[in-house]
């Protein structure tokens, strides 16, 4: 089986989705993903009752009070109303149909960069929500530690960490892949808000387009984005952006959260002592990573 499917949900979340709604459900089913090697199953429901559907989800009380607080009014779903059960933060989130956006095109590139600028031009520069920085910011530095024998990424990874202090915040979806956007009558919808809050404005850009694979090399999530596309992409951004940093500053910074993703994406191998050394640099983030600290540290 490839891609999204959803299969039946057992009685327990079913009389949770009955609590949560106030009326019976007709059917629960649970979201699934297989996609080559990825594979998952998420804590995450789709309900139907009283002819509509509702995504029912297993989530924090951090993330029901972005919903609350932040998101009314910008693209992601409306939050219907949560519930506790065993110590657990549920939300009845709206449900938005249409396609992710991992086969990406152009009216996806487009409807991606629209949304995401709605969103940053919404908080660009707030002062909230500064504990979610400092969370950000001590993992980055933790991370920085799996560099230590490799100096050509530290000294990049080193560029990355100190513009991190200096670059403009704003609200941020803090997990953009393309599995967390729904493509619906023509916009983008940003679903999956549990690693939100306000931090440097690049995170987000970079994570969407660091992860396409338009070879489908082996390695990588089995997203597709080619040049073209990452290029439309970071560009519309720019254009609908209210406030921004200059175009040369603005793609520095882009390229800086690339490399965070990369290396995160390594850490796990970088921290591994019995790792082949010729394995983790034949790999798919590695070498992803030495051709962006290249142009990080390469003369202007």
């Amino acid at each position: 089986m490839s891609g999204v499917y959803w299969e039946p949900a057992g009685e327990e979340i079913r009389a949770l989705a009955g609590d949560v709604l106030g009326r019976k459900p007709l059917a629960v089913q649970r979201f699934c993903d297989s996609d080559g090697e990825y594979q998952r199953k998420y804590n995450v429901y789709l309900v139907s009752a009283g002819g509509r559907e509702y995504v029912l989800k297993k989530s924090s009380p951090w993330e029901a009070e972005l919903y609350e607080k932040y998101l009314p009014g910008l693209p992601a779903p409306a939050c219907l109303g949560r519930a506790r059960q065993d110590g657990a933060c549920w939300l009845l989130l709206e449900y938005v149909p249409g396609p992710d956006l991992r086969r990406f095109n152009r009216e996806m590139a487009l409807a991606a960069a629209e949304s995401l600028a709605q969103v940053q031009n919404a908080f660009w520069g707030t002062d909230q929500d500064p504990e979610r920085f400092l969370r950000y910011q001590s993992r980055i530095e933790k991370r920085a530690q799996c560099l230590a024998g490799e100096p050509e990424l530290a000294a990049a990874y080193r560029v990355f960490l100190d513009r991190q202090r200096e670059c403009p915040r704003t609200l941020c979806h803090g997990d953009f892949l393309q599995l967390n956007g729904v493509f619906c009558q023509g916009r983008a919808v940003l679903i999956d808000w549990a690693f939100g809050g306000v931090m440097p404005y690049s995170l987000d850009i970079a994570r969407l387009i660091a992860h396409g694979n338009p070879s489908g090399e082996p390695g990588g999530f089995p997203f597709y984005m080619d040049r073209p596309l990452r290029e439309l992409f970071v560009g519309r951004v720019y254009e609908k952006l209210e406030h921004k940093p200059d175009w040369e500053q603005y793609c520095l910074d882009i390229r800086l959260a690339v490399l965070n993703e990369y290396v995160e994406f390594l850490e796990g191998d970088l921290l591994d002592p019995d790792l082949d050394r010729r394995e983790l640099e034949a790999g798919y983030y590695y070498r992803r990573a030495r051709r962006t600290a290249e142009s990080i540290l390469k003369p202007q």
